[in-house]
This record gives C-alpha cells, structure tokens and sequence, in this order.
C-alpha cells in the first residue's frame, strides 16, 4: 500500500543544485574563485544568448579572470549585453568606451562578435515567438488515453506528477520518464502506468511514412475530495511554485525549466507568466528538457510558430552539450536523406556517442545503421552483433535487434544461426502488430537494408 508523505523541504532541495551547468552554477563558481571554470561557463552561456552571462564574461575580460585582461573582448561583450537588455551593462560600457585604444577596432570587433552571437542572429536562430493557433493538432493528437489508476493507493492530500514520453511510429507510448513531481514518488508509478495505455495519431512525412514524435508532456494530478485536505494541498503547491520561482530568479536552469512545466499544466494559478518564456530562459540556460521542449515547440507550432530551422538549431545545441536524447534525436535527422541535413557519417558518430551513454533508442538504430548502412565505411558487421547483443541486454526480443544479428550472421557466414534471428525477428514484429514487410523481405533475401538503418523507434 502507498501513502502520501509531503516532503516540501526535501523536494525543494533538489533545486538548490543544477542538474547541468547553468548561470547559478557559474555565479557559484565565480563566488568560490574558479576562474577559469566560471570563464567557460559563462562564455558557453553568453554565446547562447544569456544576457546577464554576456555582462559577467566582459567583466572577467577586463580585470584578467579566468583569461588574459583583454579590452576588445570585454568592449564587445558590454556591448552586446546591452543589445540583449542587460542594464549594468549600460553603464559599464559608459566607463570602458574611453580606454579601448582605438575606437574602430573596437567597433570592428563588435561587429565581428555580433555576427556569431549578437541579438538579430540570435533572434533569427534561436528565439521563439508565440503562437497559440495551436497548430500541433494538425499534426499528432490522442486517439486514446487513460487516467491514473489509484487502487492499491492511501491518499489524502493531493500529488502531480509530469512525465515525458516519446510516441513511436505505430503511435505508442516509448520511453516515458518522470521529470518533475509533487510531493516526489506519491503518484509517479500510477502515472508512467497510465501514459503508456496512451494511444497517439501520428504525422506522416513527405512519402507518406508515419513519424515517430518526440519529448512530448503529461501532467497527472490528483486532488482529494475532502476539502480540508484540498486546501492544504493547494496552499502547499502554491508554497512549492514560490520557492521553485526564486531558484528561477537565482539562474537555476532545472528550477526554471520545471517553474515552464507547472505554468504549461496550470499547476500556478492567477500567475502572469508565460510559460513559453520560461523554456526559453532555461534553455537559454542550458536545461536539455527546455531544450528539447522548444524543438518540439518549433516542429510542431505547439506554443510558438514552427520553424524547422530553429528546431534544428536547438537540437544541434542540446546534442553538442552532451544529452544522449538529443544525440539521438539529432541523428535521425541527420539520416534522413530527404533532408538538408543528411550526413550519414555524422550521425554515426553521434549515434555512436548516444550509446556509449547507454541510451537504448540509441543503442538499436546504431546497431542497425552498422548492419544495414549502404556506405561501406560505416557497415561493420562484427559491430554491428556488439551493439546489438549489448542493447538485447535491455531489449531481448526487440525485432530490429534480432534482424540486426540475423543479417549479420548470414553476412559472416552463419547462415543457420542467420536465417534463425530473421525468422525470430519476423514473429517478434508480428506479434507486437507491427509492419512486416520489411522483416518479411529481409528473411526472403530481397532486402540489403532495412528502413534506411536508422529512423525507426519503438
């Protein structure tokens, strides 16, 4: 039997610290006399367009902090703090402008720095405007859902707990996590349980081919009928939103992209608030959630105008910065011959990264991309039954595995061992009610590769 415990205090904490590296933590660093850290931190922000990291890394320009005191830098950066808002810097650049030792090359500097980093290029690749046309449902929407089955469970008070789930091609419910929660375990079992009966609409591509869609939302809450007990859940909610905002306001990028999270549910009331302003500043901030929350904002216009090349712009960031989801996000574009973006060599590497993290969605299309991939530079058969036996450790009895190790048996000779992973991965595929033919094809010998090695996820 469950029962409730709120644990305020304890859950709160959790935001005292940044889950990745975020102004709060620079700031800290800074504070603590970590230069050199709190150069990088903030240089990596104030690329990123975060005006109050511009200001600081100008500052740590000009008296030498963690680099070699550099005028020009510290010159073009209060500058571009200023671009982006940031009101100290206003002041600052008053006293620095008369001791830059020429004034057009300084002016040529922040020019130069500008194109990278300044504000249009910033707003052009990065920012996000509102929309609440809301024209996702275009696109995907729920065929079937469930609520959370509470038997077994002793509640009084009341629980809300958002989960992230990707939908695969067929429409279910894959990978589903649970990323904020109050009070924190109380209804989190019930919730992941409910959103994997969740039964999705998926978009199709260009050819016609359903897509499998991303880093999708749910918030489940529960509120007791007895009104005491309502009221004192709701006031302590409300004590939670509070103390979450003032994280936020430090330059907390967890406590900012979670703050997102309650404002899109409707967890804060009477808050003016936008919550489509707040994933931006923890993505700004470097929150990979809020990251890939504004991707899945830009494909699919869920809360801002879509834009695919800003999708792809965050998609790329949240990847650089280490996010095995977004590594693994990013290489299905990247494989996707349709597109601008396709590089097959790219998104082997990427792909390869993922699964060093042990990420399975990534684990599964590395493994078929090395024993399917048309370029002879990436197919590796002996590699390919690594990753693959590696994934099964999770996923035995997944078909595009047992495919994998069937193609790559008959390849190396074992044509028995071969032909007897392919017929598995056959059954296995048409038990699950997924699409055969491919499977069917590859058992029948008509196939070299399958579904181009890559964009499938299940």
């Amino acid at each position: 039997m469950k029962t409730s415990a709120l644990g305020l205090s304890a859950a709160i904490s959790l935001f005292s610290a940044a889950a990745f590296a975020d102004y709060s933590s620079a700031n800290k660093d800074f504070e603590n006399q970590d230069y050199e850290q709190a150069f990088n931190e903030y240089k990596e922000l104030a690329q990123r367009g975060h005006a109050d990291a511009m200001y600081k890394l100008a500052t740590m320009y000009e008296q030498g902090l963690g680099t070699d005191a550099d005028i020009y830098p510290a010159f073009s950066w209060y500058m571009l703090a200023i671009d982006f808002g940031n009101e100290e810097a206003k002041d600052r650049y008053r006293d620095i402008r008369s001791q830059v030792p020429s004034r057009k090359e300084g002016k040529q500097r922040y020019k130069a720095l500008a194109s990278a980093y300044g504000y249009e290029a910033h707003r052009g690749a990065l920012v996000p405007v509102e929309d609440k046309s809301g024209h996702n449902y275009r696109y995907y929407s729920v065929k079937h859902k469930e609520g959370l089955d509470l038997s077994g469970y002793e509640l009084t008070q009341g629980a809300w707990s958002t989960v992230s789930f990707d939908v695969n091609q067929q429409g279910n419910v894959v990978n589903p996590r649970v990323i904020a929660s109050f009070p924190k375990d109380v209804i989190d079992e019930a919730a992941l349980a409910a959103i994997l009966q969740w039964q999705f609409k998926v978009p199709n591509d260009y050819s016609g081919e359903p897509q499998a869609v991303f880093g999708l939302t749910h918030t489940f809450e529960y509120k007791s009928a007895n009104n005491s007990y309502r009221r004192e859940y709701e006031g302590q909610k409300e004590e939670y939103s509070q103390k979450l905002k003032v994280l936020a306001d430090k330059g907390n990028n967890y406590a900012q992209a979670r703050y997102a999270m309650m404002l899109e549910a409707g967890l804060i009331e009477g808050s003016k608030d936008k919550h489509l302003d707040w994933y931006y500043k923890a993505a700004v901030n470097g929150n990979y959630d809020a990251q890939l929350w504004l991707v899945r904002c830009f494909e699919y216009g869920t809360a801002c105008k879509s834009d695919k090349k800003k999708a792809f712009n965050w998609l790329k960031t949240a990847s650089e910065s280490g996010n095995e989801r977004a590594q693994y996000q990013l290489a299905t574009k990247l494989m996707d011959y349709e597109t601008v973006h396709y590089d097959l060599d790219k998104a082997a590497e990427i792909l390869k990264k993922a699964t060093h993290n042990q990420y399975l969605p990534a684990m599964i299309s590395y493994a078929k991309l090395l024993a399917f991939a048309d370029k002879e530079s990436i197919r590796n058969y002996e590699e390919a039954l690594k990753y693959a036996e590696l994934a099964r450790a999770e996923a035995p009895d997944h078909p595009a595995l047992l495919s994998v190790l069937g193609v790559a048996y008959s390849e190396l000779g074992h044509m028995e061992q071969g032909e007897k992973y392919l017929r598995q991965a056959y059954d296995e595929a048409k038990r699950r009610n997924w699409p055969t033919q491919n499977y069917l094809e590859l058992m029948e010998g008509r196939a070299s590769m399958m579904a181009n090695g890559t964009s499938l996820i299940y």
